[in-house]
């Protein structure tokens, strides 16, 4: 019997993502083949391609690698592409101005928290670094932290100006 090179071709397209998937997460072919029930053997079989793996199998691979099965078959983009997907389909049937509407909300909330994570981020250094330097008066690090704020901040989310002790 004939085996058909598109199938082969697969198998072995398959067999390479299973095995870029088993060392991507730090396993050996011994235990995926213990985790799953079969030989260290079939593994190495499967991930050259020698043999396809069954529907079954692949959904035991792909909850094992924690996987969707589609990454098993190369395609896989990550969870960002998958995300994208997921608006799309959120934003199916809107009017034009209703997905503006909603993509600019969605913009508007990533650059918050990205802002946010900056701030975060600067004020820990920040406090490094007042930490480390005793001598400095509580209003002189108040004043420190609030220039470091205000660098991050745009001006219109600033706080307040108040007279510091």
């Amino acid at each position: 019997m004939a085996v058909d090179p598109d199938a082969q071709e697969l198998a072995k397209k398959v067999g390479a993502e299973i095995a870029r998937w088993r060392k991507a997460t730090g396993h050996t072919q011994a235990r995926v083949a213990d985790a799953l029930g079969m030989e260290k053997e079939t593994v190495s079989r499967i991930e050259t391609g020698v043999i396809a793996p069954t529907l079954h199998r692949l959904a035991q691979f792909s909850e094992f690698f924690g996987c969707p099965i589609t990454a098993l078959f190369g395609d896989y983009r990550g969870k960002a592409v998958e995300d994208a997907a997921e608006l799309a389909e959120i934003l199916a049937g809107l009017s034009d101005e209703e997905r503006r509407l909603i993509i600019r909300g969605a913009s508007d909330t990533a650059r918050i928290l990205r802002e946010r994570t900056a701030m975060i981020e600067r004020l820990a250094r920040r406090l490094e670094e007042v930490g480390g330097g005793q001598r400095e008066s509580a209003a002189g690090r108040s004043r420190g932290l609030r220039d470091e704020l205000d660098a991050i901040l745009p001006k219109e989310r600033r706080l307040p100006s108040k007279k510091l002790p």
